[in-house]
């Protein structure tokens, strides 16, 4: 089979494509022949050395899969050779093969493409455990949704549609008019001079009922200013470190001893918020039973016509560097997969209905 490495840390051309002896499955195992390879921003920060769950380089990244049943575990029933499946992973998805723990192999929907099987597992339960578990959104409420041309945006938009959530978006003007289609109520970029201030005047006296953050560093604190009674300030990523990369300019500053951001909490008694924090990783090493019943709730939002996950671009696997410069570089609106073009013969180019954002949208 072939691997996609992390070589070491650093930029996307650590990335290597190497030759590894097939697996087979253990006793509660599926073996799954890879069809498509969903790339998270996960897998940006594990290469350059910033995600504290990834191993060590050299490793195989990848969190999620879609392919076929290849072969069976011993212990292992409910599934076919043959079948069409997909998998939240912890590591290992950048391959040909992939040994997956049977409760976390699932069937692949009617009408679901590979593509946009590999795009569901990571997203949208990072978007499901946020809204429905953690700010336990309901119908009539305001929410923030930062990188909202992102994956886990796009999801969360979703969602916000289903339940009759209003949602403001943050993401670059060129990304707008897509975002709109796709029911965001406002929409702001966040690299205006003026984009506080905008921001502020959008939230208005009422606030954000929910706002999700994934840009990290100084939003917190902005965020905390825009919150509605009882609202909570949800953050899930540190998108902004990317910056402090490129830049060399931290993100933040540490106050104190503390290593991130240093909550006031007397600030948060006296303004009636909340502050949570989400890592789907932590939650899945301690335990895969919440995410696998996650996982059964949002295939059936998706048979029910209620989600409808978005495929930009489909790399293949020998095209592994590209698809992380893309993803880097904030250029995707939606979903960026990785295809075994040994395994599908033809990349699947279907339509903004079924998955893939035309080639010619504006980046």
């Amino acid at each position: 089979m072939k691997q996609i490495w992390i070589t070491r840390k650093g930029a996307p051309d650590v990335l290597q494509i190497k030759n590894s002896p097939d697996l087979i499955p253990r006793a509660n195992e599926v073996l799954i022949s890879v069809k498509t390879a969903g790339v998270n921003f996960s897998d940006i920060l594990a290469r350059r050395g910033r995600y504290p769950e990834a191993p060590n380089p050299p490793m195989v990244v990848g969190y999620e899969i879609s392919g076929i049943v290849q072969s069976l575990g011993s212990d292992v029933s409910g599934f076919e050779i043959g079948q069409p499946v997909l998998a939240p992973v912890f590591f290992g998805g950048y391959a040909t093969q992939c040994r997956v723990p049977k409760e976390q192999v699932f069937l692949l929907p009617d009408g679901m493409s590979f593509s946009q099987g590999a795009a569901l597992p990571i997203n949208y339960l990072t978007a499901y455990g946020m809204a429905i578990d953690m700010a336990r959104m309901r119908r009539g409420d305001r929410v923030l949704i930062y990188s909202a041309g992102g994956g886990v945006g796009l999801a969360l938009q979703d969602l916000c549609r289903f339940m009759g959530v209003q949602s403001v978006g943050v993401a670059s003007h060129l990304k707008h008019a897509f975002l709109k289609d796709r029911g965001f109520e406002c929409l702001i970029d966040p690299n205006l001079p003026n984009f506080e201030t905008e921001l502020s005047q959008i939230a208005g006296s009422r606030g954000f009922d929910v706002i999700f953050d994934s840009s990290g560093g100084q939003s917190w604190e902005r965020g905390l200013n825009l919150l509605a009674p009882f609202g909570k300030l949800i953050a899930f990523g540190f998108s902004s470190c990317l910056d402090e990369i490129s830049t060399g300019v931290p993100a933040f500053i540490p106050e104190g001893n503390s290593v991130w951001y240093g909550i006031d909490l007397f600030k948060l008694t006296q303004s009636n918020i909340l502050v949570a924090g989400f890592n789907l990783a932590t939650l899945w090493k301690r335990s895969f039973t919440k995410i696998g019943f996650w996982m059964n709730e949002i295939l059936d939002l998706y048979r029910n016509g209620n989600i409808n996950p978005i495929v930009d671009r489909e790399f293949s696997f020998e095209q592994a560097v590209e698809a992380h410069r893309y993803i880097e570089e904030r250029k995707n609106l939606g979903k960026v997969v990785l295809v075994n073009t040994e395994s599908c013969q033809e990349i699947q180019n279907t339509s903004m209905n079924g998955s893939s954002i035309p080639r010619d949208t504006p980046q």
